[in-house]
């Protein structure tokens, strides 16, 4: 949970950090299958970074927090490189870095109070290459350029159809959400790995075309998975009509 619930749920680079250290740290724990980040309370997943902090910093400060080794893109690679789904619950704003942060979940669940967008232009200022670059993968480039060059909040319908949101829940978007985590959650954890490690590999590839030393390595978790004792299973429960039950074995 983005716990600042006073102020938006606003980005500082301390909870940035402790979000990277959380994920880090989940990452590491054998029973977890999936993780949802959250803001706290309703109004907002978050308001994106906090100005009043950035205010009294220097341009080139700033510049730091959100840029390529900052404390915004080491969260941001924790999320991306975490070897199980991570879902993003986006109840109300969520506005620039935290529109991205979300655009690096894997799943994005919303409500019709939903609304998202990326603001910099509103208020004089850049952002980031790193942070376009995942927007134009994600979202194409002429839709990254609605998003960028409007500055402006998306409804939840617009955010659907442009591929922000995935799934578009009516006043339960919790319950909705926590249901499809553990959904995804009692699926064959070395398929999800798999599968997220061969997108990703896919996503950072020029053409999306994977190159040989990527491939094969793919190839050998694909490998791996068809001789693991959960394929088994997973054929067997299927020919025994139940529902299988998967060890990570």
């Amino acid at each position: 949970t983005l716990n600042r619930p006073h102020n938006g749920n606003a980005l500082t680079g301390s909870l940035l950090e402790e979000l990277e250290a959380g994920l880090l740290s989940l990452a590491g724990e054998p029973g977890v299958r999936c993780v949802v980040i959250r803001g706290a309370g309703d109004r907002a997943f978050s308001l994106g970074m906090d100005l009043m902090a950035m205010s009294v910093c220097t341009p080139e400060e700033n510049q730091a927090l959100i840029g390529a080794g900052g404390p915004l893109r080491r969260a941001i690679e924790a999320i991306e490189s975490f070897p199980y789904p991570v879902i993003a619950m986006v109840q109300g704003y969520a506005a620039g870095a935290a529109c991205e942060l979300a655009l690096s979940c894997d799943i994005r669940t919303g409500s019709g109070r939903t609304r998202m967008g990326m603001p910099p232009a509103r208020l004089g200022m850049a952002y980031p290459p790193e942070g376009l670059e995942r927007f134009v993968r994600k979202l194409g480039f002429a839709r990254a350029s609605r998003v960028f060059l409007t500055a402006k909040y998306f409804e939840a319908d617009e955010l659907y159809a442009m591929g922000l949101l995935d799934f578009l829940c009516g006043d339960e978007l919790e319950g909705f959400t926590m249901e499809l985590a553990r959904s995804v959650s009692r699926k064959a954890p070395r398929s999800m790995k798999a599968h997220k490690r061969t997108l990703r590999e896919i996503a950072s590839s020029p053409g999306g075309v994977l190159d040989d030393a990527a491939r094969a390595g793919v190839n050998e978790l694909v490998a791996q998975t068809m001789r693991s004792s959960d394929a088994e299973e997973g054929i067997r429960a299927f020919l025994e009509k139940r529902s299988p039950e998967f060890t990570g074995e």
